[in-house]
């Protein structure tokens, strides 16, 4: 990257360690912006993902190890019109699964919609350490704890 394409952000360093040393160093300005954007296509298809009765309907923001990936996309049989669970990128195009990927303010959307809808939202812990999300129509999980809104940080 050469250096005047850089956007820098110059500031002055001061260190206090039985000398005083200043220096000025040029840096890239950090350009990280959270997505923002809400496709309600997106969130229909996290909604029905949850809604779907099989086993990938956990939805799993973090990995837990080499076997456990984080789940960073919504799938659907190809030719199947409803989505049916969350899933990695990488697993959805093994299985040659359509998928739609999303950010966290349209998961955040999904929950709101389905609380407001009457489900419930439980964060809980398969094989005690891999946490995860799951909707229920009933106000208990075991071994879950019911929260009511997303506020993990996914982008």
């Amino acid at each position: 990257m050469d250096k005047a394409d850089l956007k820098t952000n110059p500031m002055t360093l001061v260190f206090f360690s039985n000398k005083f040393i200043s220096m000025t160093i040029e840096i890239p300005q950090n350009d990280y912006v959270q997505p923002t954007k809400i496709r309600q296509e997106v969130v229909q298809a996290i909604c029905e993902a949850f809604l779907a009765s099989n086993c990938w309907t956990t939805f799993h923001p973090f990995s837990d190890g080499a076997y456990r990936p984080r789940h960073r996309c919504v799938i659907k049989h190809k030719g199947d019109s409803q989505y049916y669970g969350f899933q990695d990128e990488e697993v959805a195009k093994k299985w040659k699964d359509d998928f739609l990927m999303f950010n966290g303010a349209e998961m955040e959307a999904a929950f709101a919609a389905l609380i407001k809808a009457g489900y419930h939202m439980f964060r809980i812990h398969q094989y005690h350490t891999w946490m995860g999300y799951k909707l229920s129509k009933k106000p208990f999980m075991q071994d879950g704890t019911e929260v009511f809104e997303f506020s993990d940080f996914i982008d």
